[in-house]
């Protein structure tokens, strides 16, 4: 009978130099990555910092102009409820002297 003993084809030290370099490969990408998310993290936090800066630029302007139009609506009703007692009262005047003109003729 013939045994047959494995050949040393010379592949096992290639193989673990071959995982060793993958191996360090996932490492680097892995560092490279932590790196990337870190930064756009970062790049996140800004923004939002920005966007809630300028809106609350935009809540004080809406503010101020609620303040504005709130002035104006008050003139604006001091002015028609001047003007409606002013017509009531002449109306009133009217007819006091339509009375007073009917009283006399009769």
């Amino acid at each position: 009978m013939v045994v047959m003993t494995p050949r040393d084809t010379g592949t096992e030290p290639g193989i673990a130099e071959l995982i060793k370099k993958v191996d360090e490969g996932f490492v680097e990408a892995n560092k490279k990555m932590d790196e990337g998310f870190a930064r756009v993290d970062s790049d996140i936090r800004e923004l939002r910092r920005d966007t809630k800066a300028g809106f609350d630029k935009v809540d004080k302007r809406f503010e101020q102009l609620d303040e504005r139009y709130d002035r104006k609506f008050d003139r604006l009703t001091f002015h028609l409820l001047t003007g409606a007692i002013a017509m009531i009262t002449a109306l009133l005047g009217v007819i006091a002297t339509l009375v007073v003109t009917l009283i006399h003729v009769l």
